[in-house]
């Protein structure tokens, strides 16, 4: 039977296996909170070794990266990992965010459809994995709630557990007038 035991470093979490070491860091969640517009609160959880900016018209969370004042990219100041995206529920269908999504892809594109909870609101998340194993894997949730069309979205190249905790730490309240 193998035997395991954990002793904690500060934030440095030390588990010995089978007579290996490995390093696990331990993560604290923060909360992030904007008033949007004047018309909501938007709270969210995210990992302390990463940071939450507004960005255009989203919320995003990624590693920090150094920005060159000079370019026309310079608002963009993480490496966006999950965001946020807003948009007024009347511009565009959702099908047109699958679609742009979509396009990244190379190879054959698999898509699946299911129903999730979030906000205490009911969306729908999209999931897309490629043939091509160079192409990134998608998965994108579309919540529609105080007319506003929400797009959540995972960037990275792989299901990813903390963008579960992420989304379902979602809060979107409307603002007291």
């Amino acid at each position: 039977m193998t035997q395991i035991r954990y002793i904690t470093f500060g934030l440095l979490l030390m588990t010995f296996a089978s007579g290996t070491l490995q390093a696990q860091t331990k993560v604290n969640w923060l909360t992030y909170r904007d008033t949007v517009n004047n018309r909501f609160v938007m709270t969210f959880k995210y990992p302390d070794n990463l940071v939450a900016e507004s960005i255009e018209n989203g919320r995003c969370v990624g590693e920090k990266i150094n920005i060159n004042p000079d370019s026309a990219d310079s608002y963009v100041t993480n490496t966006m990992r999950w965001c946020v995206w807003m948009q007024d529920i009347n511009d565009y269908p959702i099908d047109h965010f699958i679609a742009s999504e979509k396009s990244i892809f190379k190879g054959q594109v698999t898509e699946k459809y299911d129903t999730i909870s979030i906000a205490n609101s009911k969306a729908v998340r999209v999931t897309l994995v490629s043939t091509d194993n160079k192409d990134p894997y998608r998965q994108m949730i579309y919540l529609k709630k105080y007319s506003t069309l929400f797009e959540i979205v995972n960037n990275t190249n792989g299901t990813d557990k903390d963008f579960k905790t992420f989304y379902n730490s979602l809060t979107i309240e409307r603002t007291k007038e």
